[in-house]
């Protein structure tokens, strides 16, 4: 599982998913940082590419639109990548 399953769970409404997603992408980050912080950049990568794509509907809210699900991921992302910094930095070799 990933920080994108995560979101994927979340646009559906599937909570029971998302929780479970994240729940399973903390544990695999404690576990391989560096596999934390492959996804957080795969976050990342697909939520700008989430907002790219969408860029003429940037800004309205009238539905979810792509640009939406993007922030959060890109947003969830840029999280994911600093804890996996702090990890791989205070983790012992």
């Amino acid at each position: 599982m990933s920080i994108t399953r995560a979101v994927e769970c979340l646009s559906r409404g599937d909570m029971a998913c998302f929780s479970a997603s994240i729940a399973s992408t903390v544990d695999s980050f404690l576990k391989d940082p560096a596999s934390a912080f492959a996804s957080a950049v795969d976050a990342i990568s697909a939520g700008a590419s989430m907002i790219m794509d969408d860029i003429m509907d940037f800004g309205k809210l009238d539905r979810v639109h792509h640009w939406l699900v993007g922030l959060v991921l890109l947003i969830a992302g840029v999280i994911a990548l600093v804890v996996a910094i702090v990890i791989l930095l205070t983790k012992p070799f």
